[in-house]
């Protein structure tokens, strides 16, 4: 073509007139090599140069076929139609290359039609006309339509020649009807039409995607029968067809005999990447060069991809610094390589300098670069960047993919939780408005799944308030989030609302708004269901009024609604008598969740390990532990396999019981089983360890704990200290405390407690005010007790006691919090709150720190319902110390003493923990009648 335009520029130069011919000759040139883009700019410079020249049909043909190749079909049906406004009769080729671009570009209507107005016209159609439609069918698989257009050609007089054929064969090739493309074939060699190679590479190329390899090799046999030359395309086929099912030495057999091109070493590089065979990499690499075959832009991005692979990193990035040299232009892929390639080693630097060149080019206008960075970059804890990065891909107008804002969302949760998904929302607010809109539905029910039903509200606000859709799953998701959190009052207006938007077309609609009315009325519920489900109620509204039934403490009744159901032929599933086994069970019925299990199996549903699990803690909790066992043997001999909450249940009842050798053994018994114990688990034998003074294997068990990559928690730490205090021995507990806290770890409420009353009860007042601060500084421990302040209505509980810890009324703050420890144990027992009872009249406490100076009197007895004869010492306004005067504090012998007079001296309730280091202690010295006035007294103060 460079010749042809040079002559072209002589002719112009001497003057010579510029023809219709000349023009149409140049630029169907331009098309046959494959470069329509010159053609078309080969038109416009005759028209801008050559002021005389005006295109005839032969020039015009040549410039529609131009435009239809390069995907412009609208300009060249609108340059027939000006053609035919002039009055210049179109003919079939000019009409077939307008419906080849049609064809081309997947635009089969618009084809169709075109050919529908040349017959119109009265145009003949010839066979490359009706070729044309046809090839245009079978490359969008519609071979069912294409039978009508062969009768056509027949009628006609057109018939079809091997070309329109060879088509045909494509098309069912690629419906997957290889029978009948070879019904074709067999039909064209029956009427004497020699099938040539292409007709072979079409089926063989087929054969070697569905892995049919030996099909394949039996054409390749034939065609060397019947004296077909074999080609590159073919071979290329064969080749990629062992590589892909990862016979990758056959197909190095097969190119060793033939005269390989680009895709023949693209493709062999692939099938060694599959086998990760990295010599064979090289070898393909080596053979490439020395083949003298001209590297194109694929075969070099494959081999960059198989370097990196095989970890040639050097060699990677060095052909990819060479790509200019070599004459190759980097594409998107190439980026794409070289960018997630260094990602996925840890250069992210590298590929961050990779993706300022990318950046640079303007003509790059994919997402995927985008994509893989700022995926890299996430999971690399680099969010800002990928921040950087997204909103790159926003100003360039680019539409992200949905995986990657998903991933964003994600990592901002997971190191900002609700707030940083929200903050990342309103970065991008002002974005795309189906990007952000679609970015906040997914927001909304991502926070809904975990949980965070405010931040998912504050979302679905956000699309409300600039309205923009709100999808049923968002609504769903978001509804299902506040149902399961209790907000009832939240969902009303909520279910309004998205009845509004949505209708109740969608069942799970349906179930949601018949779980949320169960809430209140089961019976409203199962009416409202059963009538929107055409005498039909979903399990997951009966699963529902089932657990709401259980909620509301009436277990029984929730018994009695599952037989009706199942005795009016609604379906029950396992989930519902899981629920229904464990209510009882907790409810202390037994023997109804034995028969009810019974009641299972008759109906032919057989109990999983869940519900197990409920029985035999019911069973544990009531003290049978022999029918608890006989269920575990039961369970190991069957198919329903113990799981970890099994052995969980029975070492904490062996521990509970005193049966400590067991529990340990059971423990063994369970790592052999390849169960891995949990920090939860070695708590309970921690614990059942220290509650029987064993101590020392306490400590043992934790010193195993970073053997087994486990990490001790407030309970583990709260059951060491409280061991060391059922023992007296503070000063370890105090040690052991010390320990943990300068590892930034501290007991839970149960331990802080026993070092509280510990130090208490041996007249170590400032001792023990110290670790009531930091108790009351605790955020999980704050937290528990402020629950407790909840139920009776008592704001800020934890300022009202570091309030009156600050003024020094020891004795009283921890009277309250053992009855905040008695409340916790039994919250449904009424005198658990009578100590606590008028909290709520109590003024709010200003805010507490670790220094608070004068805090002024916010507690006193009567606040509390503690008797005169609980608080000694205590005079108008002040609260003085248990012992009185400094001089008294040096009278006993040593703590003990002190100890021993506060017990006799102040009411501790029920609380046997407080008694029972002292009493301990005493009988260990011998002094046997301070134990037993002791006794006595701990007695006298019990319930």
């Amino acid at each position: 073509m460079e010749t042809a335009l040079k002559v072209f520029d002589v002719m112009a130069a001497a003057g010579c007139q510029v023809d219709d011919r000349v023009c149409s000759v140049i630029i169907s040139g331009f098309s046959k090599v494959g470069k329509a883009g010159d053609g078309l700019e080969f038109y416009r410079r005759v028209r801008r140069e050559f002021n005389g020249f005006e295109p005839g049909l032969i020039t015009l043909t040549a410039f529609v076929d131009v435009l239809g190749r390069v995907g412009r079909t609208t300009e060249a049906a609108q340059l027939v139609r000006e053609m035919e406004g002039k009055g210049l009769v179109g003919d079939a080729v000019l009409y077939g290359s307008l419906v080849h671009g049609y064809m081309s570009s997947g635009l089969l209507m618009k084809g169709l039609r075109e050919h529908r107005v040349m017959l119109d016209k009265g145009i003949a159609a010839d066979v490359v006309s009706y070729t044309t439609v046809i090839d245009g069918l079978c490359r969008e698989r519609s071979v069912e339509k294409v039978m009508g257009f062969l009768d056509e050609m027949n009628r006609r007089d057109a018939k079809p020649n091997l070309i329109t054929y060879t088509s045909l064969i494509g098309g069912f090739c690629k419906r997957n009807r290889l029978d009948d493309a070879f019904s074709i074939v067999r039909k064209l060699e029956q009427t004497g039409v020699v099938v040539d190679e292409y007709v072979y590479s079409i089926l063989i190329d087929n054969l070697c995607k569905k892995g049919y390899l030996d099909r394949a090799f039996s054409l390749l046999e034939e065609m060397d029968k019947k004296g077909i030359k074999i080609g590159i395309v073919t071979y290329n086929s064969v080749i990629n067809g062992l590589c892909k099912v990862g016979h990758t030495k056959k197909a190095v057999e097969i190119y060793e005999g033939i005269a390989a091109d680009n895709f023949t070493y693209s493709t062999l590089l692939h099938g060694h990447i599959k086998v990760e065979d990295a010599t064979g990499v090289m070898a393909i690499k080596g053979r490439l060069e020395s083949s003298g075959v001209t590297i194109d832009v694929v075969t070099c991005n494959v081999l960059i991809k198989a370097l990196f692979m095989i970890k040639k990193v050097d060699d990677a990035c060095s052909l990819f610094l060479r790509m200019p040299e070599m004459r190759l232009r980097p594409n998107i892929v190439t980026y794409h390589t070289v960018i997630d390639m260094m990602c996925k080693l840890g250069e992210t630097d590298r590929a961050l300098q990779l993706f300022d060149d990318y950046k640079e080019d303007i003509l790059f206008s994919s997402t995927i670069v985008h994509n893989c960075l700022i995926i890299a970059l996430c999971n690399g804890g680099k969010v800002n960047m990928a921040e950087q990065i997204f909103n790159d891909l926003i100003q360039r107008n680019l539409r992200p993919d949905s995986c990657t804002y998903k991933k964003l969302i994600h990592t901002h949760f997971k190191e900002g939780g609700e707030h940083g998904v929200l903050n990342f929302i309103l970065k991008v607010d002002g974005s795309e408005i189906d990007l952000f809109s679609s970015l906040c539905n997914y927001a909304s029910a991502f926070l809904s799944t975990r949980d965070c039903y405010q931040g998912a509200l504050d979302v679905y606000k956000l699309l409300r308030m600039k309205s923009f859709t709100v999808t049923s799953k968002t609504c769903y998701r978001l509804l299902k989030c506040l149902l399961r959190n209790g907000h009832e009052q939240t969902i009303q207006p909520l279910l309004s609302q998205f009845i509004k938007i949505h209708g109740l077309d969608e069942p799970r609609m349906i179930n949601m708004l018949s779980c949320h009315l169960s809430k209140n009325s089961v019976g409203e519920a199962i009416g409202f269901s059963n009538y929107m489900n055409n005498g039909r109620v979903p399990v997951s509204v009966l699963r529902e009024a089932v657990y709401t039934l259980k909620r509301e403490g009436r277990i029984l009744d929730a018994c009695n609604f599952l037989k009706e159901a199942e005795q009016n032929g609604y379906s029950v599933d396992l989930a519902m008598y899981s629920i229904l086994v464990e209510g009882l069970c907790k409810s202390g019925y037994l023997e109804k969740a034995l028969d009810l299990c019974e009641s299972m199996k008759e109906e032919g549903i057989q109990p999983n390990i869940v519900i197990h699990n409920s029985v035999l803690n019911g069973l544990c909790q009531q003290g049978c532990l022999t029918e608890a066992f006989r269920l575990f043997d039961y369970l190991e001999s069957s198919e329903v396999l113990p799981t970890l909450v099994t052995y969980s249940i029975l070492i904490a009842a062996l521990c509970r019981e005193g049966f400590l050798d067991d529990a340990h053994e059971l423990f063994q018994k369970m790592s052999t089983k390849g169960i891995k114990p949990t920090t939860r688990v070695y708590n309970l034998l921690i614990s059942g360890y220290c509650n029987y003074g064993l101590t020392e294997k306490a400590l043992e068990l934790i010193s195993h704990f970073e053997e087994i990559f486990l990490f001790p928690d407030a309970i583990t730490i709260g059951a060491i200290i409280n061991g060391h205090c059922l023992k007296g021995d503070i000063e370890s507990a105090l040690g052991f405390f010390s320990e943990y806290y300068h590892k930034e770890m501290v007991p839970d409420f149960v331990g802080f407690m026993s070092l509280v009353k510990g130090l208490y009860a041996k007249g170590r007042m400032e001792e023990s005010r110290s670790i009531l601060r930091e108790m009351f500084q605790c955020k999980e421990v704050a937290e528990f007790i402020n629950s407790v302040g909840d139920k009776i209505q008592a704001e800020s509980f934890v300022g009202l006691l570091f309030s009156a810890c600050e003024q020094g009324r020891i004795d009283e703050v921890v009277t309250i919090l053992n009855e905040v420890a008695l409340m916790s144990v039994s919250s449904s027992d009424s005198n658990n709150c009578s100590t606590l009872s008028h909290l709520k009249n109590v003024e709010t406490p200003v805010a507490y720190d670790r220094n608070m100076d004068n805090p002024g009197q916010v507690l006193c007895s009567t606040t509390y319902g503690v008797s005169s004869n609980c608080l000694h010492g205590i005079s108008e306004g002040t609260v003085q110390p248990t012992i009185d005067g400094a001089e008294n504090l040096c009278t006993p012998s040593d703590d003990t003493d002190i100890y021993y007079d506060n017990l006799l001296r102040n009411s501790f309730h029920d609380d046997f923990d407080t008694y029972y280091p002292a009493i301990a202690s005493l009988c260990l010295k011998g002094e046997l009648i301070k134990a037993n006035k002791a006794i006595e007294a701990m007695i006298q103060n019990s319930s």
